[in-house]
């Protein structure tokens, strides 16, 4: 039926089609042809006024050429001013400068002078008298005339044996402005100023044709027949010659420009057969909307905006109207019932495994059919999902991202349940859980130990591998009957607590929970009361100690809230510990190492992970209070070892094993204390004392040399005099010299 009015309605509709189509094509020819048209007419222009300028430019080079050469070359003058009897050497200077002129200027066919004094004619191929030359009639109609211009077209014989050529003549008198001398004639053959413009244009369609004054053509095609015209000319205000320009074909174009006419009218008939056609196919499509309009007349409907106009009814408004409101109706009741299918879905699962619903199993089955859900049986098993470091995935993906990942492994655990022949019902029933009920099917057998565990491992592993978390999941045991799903529920909820403990990424049932000792929290107060103290009293067995207890903790089955509880204590009681510390230590256990175990434990998801995160900040300040504590007793020593040497410098013994020995130290570990404590290495320092010392002896006593090194501590005046002069730059007899001078002014 469908299929029947779509090529009804198609073949109804498709002559109009074809219609507006063919008229648009035509309309768009004949645009593009007049286009065309008035294209090619202003590109003949341009040919024909670029071909005009082209010659003109090249014959005004050669005039001028000419007119420069008759007033400074010297060759010529001398020919115009000699005779017969002069030197040969004139006229074969004259000769070559001819053709010096024909070489630099190709466009010139031939040159040749005439000697008015003896009538002498020498071209730059041959030379004669005007009476036997074979141009004399040009020669003698010039001289009558003496217009100085390009002539027309003629034909030029120079070698009678070779033929003449069509050329046109510039004739130039000699000297310039007098022309009394005799004159220059230039011939330009027609078939080269052709040449120059044929490269103007395609031959094939258009053509350049120039006429000399006569009306004579003088060089292009000879267009006039076979279809084309002119359809631009321009007079040259140099030669007066004239340029036309036109299509090769410009009769074919014409005649179908001419055709917008009859276009025009074909056009005109096509729209008149369209309304035709559109009002007899509207007839005929009419008769089955004045059915429709006539099985809803019983139908009672307010239309807004009247539903009469003059008295008539308005069918369509009508009919709009009621298909409006029906479907309207329609929607709403679909959208509704599509939001509570959800509701109703979420609300009949979460009543399952809370226990809030005493139904049976018919009565589940018939809850389950309208909801579209797998039809329920006698036993089933529960398993949750639970996202792990769920706060770095928030913190990791969008909302957008986290609800994409979400769907993603939903849909994965059902597509695997379907490989395995399972049937389950998964919702999401918190933001990090998706709680899963496995229905038992003849394919899928509760009773085997493998059927969950399988599906779940399964899952696990596709997660772990293919997306960019890991699940943990909690096993329930088996619920015979629907009001035991609760309680199956409630023991994957009470497995996923003690996964802190037994570590994430892996399956927990209550068989795992059952199966190892309960610990209580209480017996691990004591552990970290003694691991604090090993701590506070700086003993290097903490370390030892301290992963002792996570095993002792990893042994034992704590859930994840009585582990936090755990760690909170053992921060408590650290901080209590160092309450009584020095201030510098207290500041530091505030600003730097509480934030840090807070951050560790916080964003602990694990025990090994909590073990590795907590103890780097504990040895940082452990380090640290041990380091104050030898910075305190190590400044003290030093402080001691500083007023030794300020008293006793003097000592030539004084040195770090001298130190050591007085001290009851090894040397190097003096010379590094020193270092570390006042920034200044042992020897540097006692010279700076030694060296203070003798300016002193050198500027206010009369000692020797020799005498204030001993004084200072040096048994060889040698050796005080180098170490001396490398520190304070003189040696020590320049040293008082120059304080003497300055003190005597």
């Amino acid at each position: 039926m469908r299929s029947s009015w779509f090529k009804r309605l198609l073949l109804s509709y498709l002559p109009i089609f074809i219609i507006v189509i063919t008229f648009t094509f035509f309309v768009f020819f004949q645009l593009f042809s007049e286009q065309s048209r008035k294209e090619a007419s202003n590109a003949n222009k341009m040919l024909s006024l670029q071909a005009m300028r082209l010659v003109d430019t090249s014959l005004k080079v050669i005039d001028n050429m000419v007119v420069l050469e008759t007033i400074n070359s010297k060759p010529l003058k001398d020919f115009f001013k000699s005779n017969t009897n002069s030197d040969p050497y004139i006229t074969i200077a004259a000769v070559q400068k001819l053709k010096e002129m024909i070489t630099y200027y190709p466009l010139i066919d031939s040159i040749y002078m005439v000697r008015y004094t003896d009538g002498f004619v020498l071209s730059d191929a041959t030379n004669s008298f005007v009476k036997d030359y074979a141009d004399q009639d040009f020669i003698e109609q010039y001289q009558i005339s003496k217009t100085p211009k390009w002539t027309d077209g003629r034909n030029f014989e120079q070698f009678k044996m070779i033929g003449g050529k069509q050329v046109v003549s510039l004739v130039r008198g000699s000297p310039y402005m007098k022309n009394d001398l005799g004159m220059i004639v230039i011939n330009v053959a027609t078939e080269s100023l052709h040449k120059l413009t044929k490269d103007l244009y395609d031959t094939k369609n258009s053509f350049i044709q120039t006429q000399d004054t006569s009306g004579k053509l003088l060089f292009g095609s000879s267009m006039n027949e076979g279809g084309a015209e002119i359809n631009s000319q321009y007079v040259s205000s140099y030669t007066n010659w004239k340029y036309g320009s036109g299509l090769v074909h410009g009769g074919l174009v014409r005649f179908i420009s001419s055709l917008y006419n009859v276009w025009f009218v074909i056009g005109l008939l096509m729209i008149v057969m369209g309304l035709l056609w559109m009002i007899y196919v509207t007839r005929r499509h009419s008769k089955p909307i004045e059915q429709i309009a006539a099985k809803f007349s019983s139908y009672s409907l307010p239309i807004a905006g009247g539903g009469a106009r003059r008295g008539k009814t308005d069918e369509f408004a009508f009919i709009e109207s009621a298909l409006d409101n029906i479907l309207d109706q329609a929607r709403q009741y679909q959208q509704k019932y599509q939001e509570d299918l959800h509701l109703r879905t979420r609300d009949l699962f979460h009543q399952l495994i809370d226990g809030g619903a005493n139904l049976t199993l018919v009565e589940w089955e018939l809850e389950a059919k309208p909801l579209k859900l797998p039809t329920p049986t006698g036993r089933c098993q529960m398993f949750v999902v639970e996202i792990d470091k769920y706060g770095d995935f928030c913190n990791n993906y969008s909302k957008g991202d986290q609800h994409l990942l979400k769907f993603t492994l939903r849909t994965v655990i059902e597509e695997i349940a379907s490989k395995l022949d399972s049937r389950l019902w998964s919702e999401w029933t918190s933001a990090s859980h998706l709680s899963v009920m496995l229905f038992e099917t003849p394919e899928a057998n509760l009773d085997e130990p493998t059927t969950l565990p399988q599906l779940a491992d399964q899952v696990r592993g596709w997660t772990e591998q293919n997306l960019k978390f890991t699940i943990t999941i909690g096993l329930g045991p088996l619920a015979e009957i629907v009001n035991e799903i609760p309680m199956s529920y409630k023991a994957c909820m009470e497995a996923l607590k003690y996964k802190t403990v037994l570590g994430e990424n892996r399956l927990i049932s209550s068989e795992d929970i059952a199966s190892q000792g309960q610990a209580e929290v209480y017996s691990h107060l004591g552990a970290i009361r003694w691991l604090v103290q090993s701590f506070r009293t700086g003993e290097d067995h903490w370390i030892e100690e301290y992963d002792a207890w996570f095993m002792q903790l990893k042994q034992g089955l704590l859930t994840n809230d009585e582990i936090m509880n755990v760690m909170n204590y053992l921060i408590y009681f650290f901080g209590r510990e160092v309450s009584g510390w020095s201030k510098e230590i207290q500041q530091m256990w505030a600003q730097e190492s509480l934030p840090k175990l807070s951050e560790q434990i916080d964003n602990g998801y694990s025990l090994d992970q909590l073990r590795e995160g907590i103890k780097p900040v504990l040895i940082e300040l452990y380090d640290t209070i041990q380091q104050m504590r030898d910075t305190r007793q190590h400044t003290a020593m030093i402080r001691e070892m500083r007023k030794f040497i300020e008293l006793d410098y003097a000592n030539p013994n004084m040195s770090l094993e001298f130190l050591g020995e007085h001290f009851k130290m090894n040397a190097k570990y003096v010379s590094k204390l020193f270092k570390e404590n006042t920034g200044q290495k042992f020897v540097d320092f006692l010279i700076e004392m030694r060296m203070q010392e003798a300016q002193r002896l050198l500027t206010e006593t009369t000692y020797s040399v020799q005498e204030v090194a001993e004084r200072v501590g040096y048994t060889s005046a040698i050796s005080f005099s180098r170490v001396f002069k490398k520190v304070v730059g003189y040696s020590p007899g320049e040293y008082r010299t120059d304080h003497l001078r300055r003190a005597n002014g």
